[in-house]
């Protein structure tokens, strides 16, 4: 935007489109002064403060990359008796080593990148922000943010498969749980293997009504991982252990597509299988097309855990079958035999109590909102550690932990006793600066005696604006 002011009304109409980006602009400037003003002058007070063994060396500049942009803060540089170099102001303000960028960009940043590419994210901040971060930091900013929480998790998986022991939770107790995974694939690079599984799961303790024939699952518990059977229900059955007492569970509903390692979840939580209606119903419609009499039959038996008499319908039909139909039918009654267990509606056994219930299915459409939208559906390709990392981050998001994993990645042990009083007072001073006391300014040759010179009306014009 030009500095000269609008001569025509179409040019008064840019300038007001215009608007609201130069006083953003003008706005953001402010208070970068202001933020430079008060981590300053408190560093100045850190002096005061500062252990007795803490010796001044320099005075260095450093950029701060903050909600408002880069900033650059000229702060002290102190020696202490063995020779480590510390910066208080870093310190206090949470400042990582080689990352100085505080806890609300790390937040929007990770934020952005959990539900879009990286290089998106990266562009999407700087169009709609003062951030301006490369994509390759928002890489390194999940890296490092990922990598000691992974290490923890399996940390805790390790102990608890070698003792058996759990750590201590909230310990809810609720009569019913219902679990589902499924799992997806994803392709890799610069790895050995093309695509790897990822398995995933959900646990919820029922449905409430979200709208007119719509329901939502309550108190969803998610987790994901690249890991073997063995390791996948073990975290996932550590995460629940820290939330429900899984001992006063009285019944549990494992749901699935039949994945054998699905199916063994039952054993890892004393539940029992249900298969999911939309993989059933698939499996039949693929075998036997347009014979609706026979599907719903076949259906019907399921349902009412009569799987002898929906066998015996589909060997029937094979024989009536040929070809390539009765390829399709075969498949379908071997899918029916291997999951016989979990066909019958697990509502029949609870009589009047399963009349209030629904029927599980919620884990495609979680699979498609946690993994599939950000990791498969864009032609991406990942390494095994990228895709934990990224995961690590997006559950974290979802689950509203990552505000507080973020604070004790960024704690440091300053030591400093500084009064809060005196901090709060650094600040309020500081932040209530008027931002427009320029425009309180008057020029008095404007209503002087020579408010009628030519020099004097030409000054008078620059500083109005012409409204047409």
């Amino acid at each position: 935007m030009a500095n000269s002011l609008p001569q025509s009304l179409e040019e008064l109409k840019s300038w007001l489109q215009q608007l609201d980006e130069v006083l953003f602009k003008k706005a953001i400037e402010w208070a970068k002064q202001c933020y430079k003003s008060i981590l300053e002058k408190l560093d100045k007070a850190l002096t005061e403060h500062r252990d007795t063994g803490l010796r001044i060396e320099h005075c260095r500049a450093v950029w701060y990359q903050t909600r408002l942009g880069t900033i650059k803060i000229r702060r002290r540089q102190y020696r202490n008796m063995e020779g480590r170099y510390r910066y208080l102001l870093d310190e206090i303000t949470g400042m990582r080593q080689y990352q100085h960028m505080t806890t609300g960009v790390q937040m929007l940043a990770l934020d952005m990148a959990s539900f879009m590419p990286y290089r998106r994210s990266a562009e999407v901040l700087r169009k709609a922000s003062a951030i301006d971060l490369p994509h390759q930091t928002i890489w390194r900013m999940v890296q490092k943010v990922a990598d000691p929480y992974l290490k923890k998790t399996e940390r805790g998986i390790k102990w608890f498969l070698e003792t058996g022991e759990i750590p201590e939770g909230k310990m809810k107790e609720v009569s019913r749980l219902f679990l589902e995974a499924d799992g997806v694939m994803l392709s890799l690079q610069r790895e050995r293997q093309r695509k790897t599984e990822v398995k995933v799961g959900i646990a919820y303790e029922g449905w409430e009504k979200a709208g007119k024939d719509r329901y939502r699952t309550v108190n969803k518990t998610v987790y994901a991982a690249i890991a073997g059977e063995q390791s996948f229900w073990a975290g996932m059955s550590l995460k629940l252990q820290r939330k429900y007492d899984l001992s006063r569970v009285k019944d549990t509903i494992v749901g699935g597509d039949g994945a054998r390692w699905v199916k063994e979840g039952t054993a890892y939580l004393n539940g029992r299988f249900q298969l999911d209606r939309y993989h059933l119903n698939r499996e039949l419609t693929l075998a036997l097309g347009n014979d609706k009499a026979t599907k719903r039959s076949v259906w019907h038996a399921c349902k009412c855990g009569a799987v002898e008499a929906g066998l015996q319908i589909m060997a029937q039909a094979m024989e009536q079958a040929r070809g390539e139909k009765l390829q399709r039918i075969a498949k379908a009654y071997h899918y029916l035999q291997d999951n016989s267990m979990g066909l019958a509606d697990y509502r029949l056994a609870l009589g009047d109590e399963g009349k209030a219930l629904r029927r599980t299915g919620a884990m495609e459409g979680n699979v498609d909102k946690l993994i599939a939208r950000r990791m498969k559906n864009q032609g991406m390709s990942w390494t095994t550690k990228g895709i934990r990392r990224l995961l690590c981050v997006r559950f974290l998001i979802l689950e509203k932990k990552l505000s507080d994993w973020l604070t004790v990645c960024n704690a440091t042990d300053h030591g400093i006793d500084m009064p809060r009083r005196k901090i709060r007072r650094i600040v309020n001073r500081l932040s209530m600066y008027q931002p427009d006391d320029w425009l309180r300014a008057n020029i008095p040759a404007l209503y002087g005696p020579h408010n009628l010179h030519p020099w004097v009306i030409a000054l008078k014009n620059i500083t109005e604006v012409p409204f047409i």
